[in-house]
């Protein structure tokens, strides 16, 4: 198929985190250079990018802009210490500037969930699972821990810690491994890969702490890694890592005050035309309008695209090269007109024209060069 125009309303404003210094990674990127941090790029109404700034950070992994607009957290990835999450304040040309920091409790962190209430943030730290519980200022600002706990539910004696990151490149469900938060009613989720597990715990707004519930099982081997919840129906959608899988699951909100499981697995779809290949999924979003969703496979080097039907359920209706290696992570406009992926060891993004009727995507032949892309966000 012939390369195609990206032609937009207006231009958007965005981020991209890089990868600073590979060696303190839990992962082994293989991007033929390491990037300076937080560049911040404009994609232009005819469908280019163009460098607004560059911010330098260690290893910037996750760009969270808050609703309000002037608050961006910037998460650091690294095995070598406990993670970091800077906070820059968003000026009204978008440059960023950097306000204080918070110091997570546990390594490789790599998830901060806001509460509906945005007065507390959950902060994952994939390495060793353990969670942080912090308060969260009016203006956005993180305070003080409140919680902070090891995830797992396999007893003592039946899972161990990885000791280093070639550990972990071969034993990455010897012990649990989380990956973000999500709030939904009265319940917080949080995918373990390690425990092939989604945690449940209850969420007290006043208290503001989690309370173990239960969890639900994945299949052995799957990996659930990231999860995306449905604008307007009781369902999500978990990403299965090891297994290249996308979980379609019902949220049951039915007798709140019963102990029980409230995410329901419904349906499993392959991301990968040839299931056998060694590839690993990455980012997963729905599309602004939520008929159609995305998920990134690293490895086979694709984005497969699922159209979602009337009851929730998918359909796999394509596959597409991304151009590039080890696509970790994509990011749609929010207009829907086009689709951005960040191709990690190739260190390029794409760019790709969206049909929004169709939710097909085409290659327009455009990329931008930039050193081990790991994060894309657009502001809002």
């Amino acid at each position: 198929m012939s390369a195609v125009k990206i032609s937009l309303d207006k231009e958007y404003p965005l981020i991209v985190g890089t990868y600073s210094d590979l060696d303190a990674l839990a992962h082994q990127p293989h991007a033929p250079s390491s990037g300076k941090g937080i560049y911040g790029l404009t994609l232009t109404a005819d469908g280019s990018l163009v460098e607004r700034e560059v911010v330098e950070a260690l290893n910037p992994a996750v760009l969270l802009p808050h609703s309000n607009n002037k608050m961006m957290y910037a998460i650091v990835e690294t095995i070598q210490d406990t993670g970091t999450v800077l906070q820059y304040e968003i000026e009204s040309d978008y440059a960023l500037t950097l306000q204080g920091s918070f110091r997570a409790s546990g390594k490789s962190t790599c998830y901060l969930g806001m509460s509906p209430a945005k007065d507390v943030a959950i902060v994952i730290n994939y390495w060793d699972a353990i969670i942080d519980v912090l308060h969260v200022s009016e203006d956005g600002q993180l305070g003080e821990i409140i919680q902070s706990f090891k995830q797992h539910y396999r007893e003592e004696g039946q899972w161990r810690q990885v000791a280093h990151r070639e550990d972990h490149w071969t034993n990455r469900q010897v012990g649990p491994h989380a990956h973000c938060a999500h709030f939904w009613k009265d319940w917080v989720f949080i995918p373990d890969l390690g425990e092939n597990a989604v945690f449940q715990y209850r969420y007290d707004p006043k208290l503001k702490k989690l309370e173990p519930d239960t969890h639900v099982e994945f299949e052995p081997g799957s990996g659930p890694r990231h999860m995306v919840m449905h604008p307007t129906m009781d369902l999500c959608y978990v990403s299965n890592e090891l297994f290249n899988t996308v979980c379609v699951a019902t949220l049951d909100a039915s007798d709140p005050e019963v102990s029980k499981p409230r995410l329901i697995p419904l349906q499993y779809e392959s991301t990968l035309d040839e299931r056998e290949q060694v590839s690993y999924v990455s980012e997963i979003k729905l599309s602004p309008d939520a008929k159609f969703l995305y998920v990134s496979n690293r490895g086979d080097n694709s984005l497969a695209i699922f159209k979602v039907l009337d009851d929730g359920k998918l359909e796999r209706i394509d596959v597409v090269p991304t151009g590039g290696k080890f696509p970790r992570h994509f990011a749609i406009s929010p207009c829907g007109k086009a689709v951005l992926i960040a191709n990690q060891d190739s260190s390029n993004i794409k760019l790709f024209h969206r049909d929004v009727d169709t939710g097909l995507v085409t290659a327009t032949g455009e990329q931008y060069e930039i050193p081990s892309p790991n994060y894309i966000r657009f502001f809002q």
